[in-house]
């Protein structure tokens, strides 16, 4: 709960659809969260860093599942089973 409201984020969400019957479901989601924060700038930044957090760590989630499919090992270029790392002139090659 955040400390200037005892209401829930539904409830938020509740009211604002009684009133704006016009908005499809993720407006009222939208506008909810503008309600329920109650400060623009807090809930602008909280959502822009939850958005950017999600499309920059879920864009390699589809690389990680491939990782966890033998069938995509033999493609790899890079072996790290043998657990060496490279010498600085292999990397530079």
């Amino acid at each position: 709960m955040l400390p200037h409201t005892t209401d829930t984020y539904w409830n938020q969400f509740d009211e604002v659809s009684k009133y704006n019957v016009h908005l499809n479901y993720l407006e009222r989601m939208w506008a909810a969260w503008y309600a329920y924060i109650g400060n623009d700038v807090l809930a602008t930044g909280i959502m822009s860093f939850v958005m950017h957090e999600v499309v920059y760590f879920g864009r390699s989630l589809p690389w990680i599942i491939i990782d966890q499919i033998p069938y995509f090992k033999k493609y790899k270029i890079q072996d790290v089973s043998s657990g060496r790392t490279p010498l600085q002139r292999q990397e530079t090659r």
